[in-house]
């Protein structure tokens, strides 16, 4: 079976005929993949920046792919929800099977950190022609999103760290005076696809919208905040131009992009820190905790997702098919063969915000 294989801690990738035999369980069912996303967990895999990556056991390599769309071509015994044709998205966390949340689905909250991810740590992912899957974790997707499910994954944590925020801030009255989200503004510190998420999102929520960035915008990323009514500000030249805010999330991981944005917080606030990155330093004062703690403040950290929150991306992109359909359909910004894949994971292109790797 052709896959796109890494080792683990070793800068490289190839694609290549692996001897990975998968028999159909009870409960399970066999997938044809038809699309996978590259996003930047693949590319700091493949260049060895990433170090939590392991194989799974008995294995000496690891199938990357974390983003994956397929259709189900053959059906095991048990199965209850899917049939042949169906297309369907995998999650990527698969819990440790001790901790409560891991037990009740919430492996996105596992308190062990004894999970799996595919195509991350300790499970083989779904960047190769085939794979068998329990019907538990795999998400059934309406034929009329097939175009743009390849979405799902990324969208989900999107969504996981948006329905933490929206729990957080009951703690108080957040919405305005008319009961919406019209006069709150919020900071996206990224373009990519995340950020072009978050974008998304709480613009369909109400909020002002400003993506930020170090730079001017590409022309892809200059016509989907026009097209989404958000402001794309350099940070660089019109950093200035801010007003103050009711809510920041970073997805750059860089501290020196979000803190400085810190002093336009309101009271009550929120920060989400969505993006992560070894090795960057910025100093934290006595005075932005102080900031913090008199402006209650609250900081929130949020990875990963459940299988509920991909439901909840596929019905986002469900709705935004009819809205914002060119803005999905532009996201991906390419599309390549898997012969060509191992020179977009080790290099990620000039404008891009989502390359799909093509498997059928």
């Amino acid at each position: 079976m052709k896959a796109i294989v890494v080792t683990p801690k070793k800068s490289g990738v190839e694609v290549k005929d692996i001897p990975v035999k998968e028999a159909l369980g009870k409960g399970q069912v066999l997938v044809k993949t038809l699309y996978t996303g590259i996003c930047g967990t693949d590319r700091g895999i493949v260049n060895a920046k990433i170090t939590f990556t392991y194989p799974p056991d008995g294995y000496n390599f690891l199938i990357l792919g974390h983003e994956g769309l397929g259709m189900v071509e053959e059906v095991g015994d048990g199965v209850k929800y899917l049939k042949k044709g169906d297309y369907v998205v995998p999650v990527v966390r698969r819990g440790c099977g001790v901790c409560l949340n891991c037990r009740i689905g919430r492996q996105d909250f596992c308190e062990t950190g004894k999970f799996v991810e595919a195509g991350i740590r300790g499970k083989h992912g779904f960047m190769r022609e085939e794979f068998v899957d329990d019907e538990l974790w795999l998400v059934k997707v309406p034929d009329e999103i097939k175009d743009i499910a390849v979405l799902t994954e990324p969208l989900s944590n999107v969504i996981k760290a948006i329905d933490e925020l929206l729990f957080v801030q009951r703690r108080m009255i957040w919405t305005c005076e008319d009961s919406t989200f019209q006069c709150r503004n919020a900071f996206v510190i990224g373009s990519g696809p995340i950020g072009t998420f978050f974008s998304l999102i709480l613009t369909t929520l109400g909020f002002n919208v400003y993506m930020i960035n170090k730079r001017d915008p590409s022309p892809m990323e200059d016509y989907i905040s026009k097209r989404l009514g958000v402001t794309f500000i350099n940070s660089m030249k019109d950093g200035d131009k801010l007003p103050e805010v009711d809510l920041i999330v970073d997805t750059s991981g860089v501290p020196s992009a979000f803190i400085p944005l810190m002093s336009k917080m309101r009271p009550n606030s929120a920060l989400i820190l969505f993006g992560t990155l070894e090795g960057e330093k910025y100093e934290i004062t006595s005075d932005l905790v102080t900031f913090i703690v008199e402006r209650n403040i609250i900081v929130i950290g949020s990875v990963n997702a459940s299988k509920r929150d991909f439901q909840g991306a596929i019905n986002y992109l469900s709705i935004w098919k009819n809205r914002y359909y060119d803005v999905l359909q532009k996201m991906i910004t390419s599309k390549v063969s898997v012969e060509q894949a191992p020179e977009v994971l080790m290099r990620k292109p000039s404008g891009e915000i989502k390359t799909v790797i093509v498997w059928d």
